[in-house]
């Protein structure tokens, strides 16, 4: 397996910003479900383990990570990525260069790349079913060859990976933007941010409002109930009273 993916420009030029940050989002995904399947396995750590746990991981790398941020990089865009993926490159960069070994790239994947660490977060949804999801067998040992994909196969994956999600998932598809001009990358994603934030800010407002409702409903149910209360202690009180009255 090489250290890179080869992807020809040909396959390239109809790749969106929106295409590679759906990849990317997909890929954190992969990564997740990887990291909480190996993390809960009882397989022992060997050496041999390790090497093959990292030669999968690079595999995965290669695919639907590097080449995606070099288009980013040609277009000029810096995506915000989710915190996850993120950490993950930078140490697949430190092992590519030689900085780190692959026993200490398994051990940071598991001690300081989980998902669920307060440092480390991801912003993603995981699906039941991923194509080659080599992680839920015992990778170490069958030996298995994996296979080199273009990026029309990537992009089916990543189609398959978003008609899995549930309804109301962080994943799915953002609103429809308009207004955009051809050739002028800066320009466009200015106008996606806006959209963005527009249907966010929508969201947000319509979710304020319905905890206001809720927060009203409960005011004027508490309300409620201390009036029972106090007519509950009021008659308790004119039955003490009555009781200590008699001879």
């Amino acid at each position: 397996m090489s250290n890179s993916s080869t992807l020809y420009t040909y396959e390239l030029s109809d790749l969106t910003a929106w295409d590679v940050a759906n990849v990317l989002e997909f890929a954190t995904s992969q990564f997740t479900s990887i990291w909480l399947v190996c993390h809960q396995n009882n397989i022992p750590r060997m050496p041999t383990y390790k090497f093959s746990f990292i030669r999968h991981l690079q595999w995965e790398v290669d695919c639907f990570v590097f080449p995606y941020i070099h288009v980013l990089l040609v277009l000029n865009i810096h995506p915000t990525m989710p915190d996850l993926l993120r950490t993950l490159i930078g140490w697949f960069s430190r092992f590519q260069t030689g900085i780190i070994t692959t026993k200490q790239l398994h051990n940071e994947f598991f001690l300081h790349c989980s998902p669920n660490g307060p440092q480390v977060s991801s912003n993603h949804r995981m699906v039941l079913n991923y194509r080659y999801d080599w992680w839920k067998d015992r990778f170490d040992c069958l030996g298995l060859e994996l296979p080199v994909l273009n990026v029309h196969e990537v992009m089916e994956m990543t189609q398959d990976h978003f008609e899995q999600l549930p309804m109301g998932a962080m994943l799915v598809l953002g609103p429809a933007v308009t207004s955009q001009v051809d050739g002028d990358a800066l320009f466009n994603q200015i106008v996606t941010v806006r959209t963005h934030l527009q249907h966010l800010g929508e969201a947000m407002a319509s979710l304020l409002e319905q905890k206001h409702q809720i927060a009203a409903a409960a005011a004027s149910t508490m309300s409620q109930l201390e009036a029972l209360i106090a007519e509950l202690e009021q008659v308790l009180l004119n039955s003490r009273r009555q009781f200590a009255g008699k001879p």
